[in-house]
């Protein structure tokens, strides 16, 4: 279902690039747990809804496809861009200097940056041979190289053509994707074109147990 990620923020559609990413690093400070003692759960869940609309609208490309089409993406999605990490970088930097902890940080992104055959903590410690990662306060996060480490071994993106009618093309239309057993419902939005791609963000996860995007091109015949 199509998520409204411009009213998470709190934020106009012709907000600028500069204009989200402020908005966003003042919530993400607004909603850490520390912040609102006795109503943490519900911060967490503010905080995980903030990111993952952040991770679509902090990036130039998502943004245009999601104002086209309404795809909508995941919370680990924060991490596959330039982008929207380095932004996240500074926000639990932030943490740091305002003297918050990171341990909820684990509960939001742990299964995602973990996987098999690593495992990762924004706290000082992680499983015997995983990846040790130390963030604590006055200490520079490198995000990028947690992003690399936690990528080896994950499935890669996964692309599909599909044919459609001009008739189809014109109104939209809603196709089945069967993938290892599981189906998948695509909805094909109107005035598409060949060329253009419908994106279902992480649907890797339901098909593959495996992270990862189902990219579906599409032709007009």
């Amino acid at each position: 279902m199509t998520k409204d990620y411009y009213q998470i923020l709190g934020t106009p559609r012709n907000a600028s690039d500069e204009g989200i990413k402020k908005t966003y690093r003042k919530l993400a400070m607004q909603y850490h747990p520390d912040r609102n003692p006795g109503k943490e759960k519900w911060a967490n869940e503010k905080f995980k809804e903030i990111n993952e609309a952040y991770a679509t609208l902090g990036d130039p490309q998502k943004r245009r496809q999601y104002d086209q089409y309404g795809t909508v993406g995941n919370v680990g999605d924060i991490f596959g861009s330039p982008f929207t990490r380095t932004t996240f970088e500074n926000v639990v930097n932030d943490f740091g200097g305002a003297g918050l902890g990171f341990d909820f940080l684990d509960n939001i992104f742990g299964d995602f940056l973990g996987g098999k055959r690593t495992s990762f903590s924004f706290k000082n410690s992680a499983g015997p041979g995983g990846m040790k990662f130390e963030a604590w306060p006055g200490k520079r996060i490198n995000l990028d190289k947690i992003f690399r480490q936690s990528q080896r071994g994950k499935l890669q993106n996964v692309h599909y053509e599909l044919l459609i009618t001009p008739r189809e093309a014109l109104r939209g239309t809603v196709k089945l994707l069967r993938r290892k057993g599981k189906k998948l419902q695509v909805k094909i939005p109107s005035g598409v074109k060949t060329g253009s791609v419908v994106r279902l963000a992480n649907a890797c996860r339901t098909t593959d147990r495996q992270p990862g995007d189902i990219l579906i091109q599409i032709r007009v015949r």
